[in-house]
């Protein structure tokens, strides 16, 4: 009796929202293992990409190799698939499979019919078909681009986002999503672009977008794509300029009201783009008030924690600051001490009435000028390493002229941050200041003083003010 050939089933669907398999399963069950044991095919694997594209040819398919190594390694007889678009969208593909296959009598099949990858007219006959898929789908790009810049010259855009849409904006990606959806946590209506403001807002106030992100997932705040937010998505949502009602240029004005004011956007994407200055964003996840901000007064190098046993439980605790640069090590201090130190002084300093009043407008184009330099800086290093004989003076040359102007940009942009940041925190109390999250209080901080810590001027106990330099940021 002949044993019954084995078969490894291939399921594909390009686009699966928020990940369903729906898709994928149903073309298992419903079409190929009935198929197989129509034909009495014994179902050795089932391989599958969903939401995977079988056309672009820089996209992986985590199946389709694994499916490919078993043919190679003679694990497989018979591919099943629902029908032969969702297999092969390019003609590279068809051949690199028919390469495997050449000489081991690979059956190909699908409710449209079979084939012998070894026999030459069934081999005419899928080149014929990858052909016309890959035309199909070329077609069907060009139309979307098609109506992607009919869309751009009227002011829209794609509503974008994993979940069909972009957070804030309905699908048609103009109007406000509607305020009927519920937190998970405490089941309060939760209006997307409310959100966005209160992320913009936070993190014009200094906070982190870690911090940010946290916060919000303690509330059940969860992306268009049903996940909890987290800090990539606050980062993506505090840099698009979609908010701003702008288009993805972050120039030209869009044709849907802004969320946010576009200076605010301005502000935050230019510190984004420049990472201007320690205020923004709290990439690491800082612990303590002064660590990474206070400097060493002997090599300049940033201070840091250092732990400390305690003798009666054997536990460690942070206890001190000091410099860990060698062959430095020179300088130490208390934690405790100049933490107080330092917040005393920048809760007086915010008390300040000579401080600015509030925010004050950042000077417009930042954020745009600062992806234009970052773009024409790249093009300069690439024709630096292409240059051709006599040019490379005057490409230095203008290398130099951009990053002049870049570090003017980035001091524009720290400069006004810090002014808003202490703007908005004037007159704030020493118990105000201890309530705000760690990230804005650093902020405050590095807005308010440049800390230089000096070595001790005494022996024994006690702290001395004097060998704590605060000068301007």
């Amino acid at each position: 009796m002949t044993e019954p050939l084995r078969a490894g089933i291939y399921c594909r669907l390009s686009l699966a929202r928020d990940g369903d398999t729906t898709k994928v399963d149903d073309q298992e069950h419903r079409y190929c293992r009935p198929l197989c044991a129509q034909l009495g095919w014994e179902v050795a694997a089932v391989y599958t990409d969903n939401s995977r594209s079988a056309w672009r040819k820089n996209r992986k398919r985590p199946g389709w190799d694994s499916m490919l190594a078993d043919i190679d390694a003679g694990k497989l007889q018979a591919i099943v698939v629902y029908h032969g678009d969702r297999l092969i969208r390019q003609p590279y593909d068809l051949e690199l499979l028919l390469n495997l296959a050449d000489g081991r009598g690979i059956r190909l099949a699908s409710p449209t019919g079979n084939r012998d990858l070894d026999n030459a007219e069934d081999r005419f006959i899928l080149r014929i078909e990858a052909a016309g898929a890959c035309r199909e789908s070329d077609n069907t790009s060009r139309r979307m681009k098609g109506g992607i810049e009919r869309r751009r010259l009227h002011g829209v855009v794609n509503s974008g986002g994993r979940g069909g849409r972009m957070f804030g904006f309905d699908t048609d990606g103009v109007a406000l999503f509607p305020a009927d959806r519920c937190s998970l946590a405490t089941r309060e209506e939760v209006v997307e672009a409310d959100i966005v403001r209160e992320v913009f807002a936070r993190a014009l106030d200094g906070e982190g977008i870690r911090h940010i992100a946290a916060a919000l997932r303690r509330r059940g705040i969860t992306t268009t794509a049903g996940r909890l937010m987290h800090p990539i998505a606050i980062r993506r949502m505090i840099a698009n300029p979609r908010y701003a009602g702008l288009m993805p240029d972050g120039v030209s004005a869009a044709a849907w009201k802004p969320v946010v004011p576009r200076e605010d956007w301005e502000t935050i994407n230019a510190i984004l783009s420049g990472r201007s200055s320690l205020l923004l964003p709290s990439h690491t996840a800082r612990r303590y008030l002064l660590s990474g901000i206070a400097r060493c007064g002997v090599c300049g190098a940033p201070m840091q924690v250092l732990p400390q046993y305690t003798k009666s439980t054997g536990r460690v605790i942070a206890a001190r600051y000091g410099c860990l640069t060698p062959p430095c090590r020179k300088v130490f201090r208390k934690l405790e001490h100049l933490d107080a130190y330092v917040t005393v002084r920048t809760v007086a300093k915010l008390g300040d009435k000579r401080n600015p009043p509030g925010r004050i407008p950042s000077a417009p184009g930042l954020a745009a000028e600062l992806r234009a330099l970052a773009e024409e800086r790249q093009a300069i290093e690439a024709a630096i390493t292409d240059h051709t004989k006599g040019r490379l003076h005057l490409l230095m040359g203008r290398l130099d002229s951009v990053d002049a102007r870049l570090a003017q940009v980035r001091e524009l942009t720290a400069a006004d941050t810090a002014a808003r940041i202490v703007g908005t925190h004037q007159g704030i109390t020493e118990e105000e200041f201890g309530a705000l999250p760690l990230s804005v209080r650093r902020a405050l901080v590095a807005a308010c003083f440049t800390v230089t810590v000096l070595p001790a001027s005494r022996r024994g106990p006690g702290f001395n003010t004097e060998d704590v330099r605060l000068g301007a940021p």
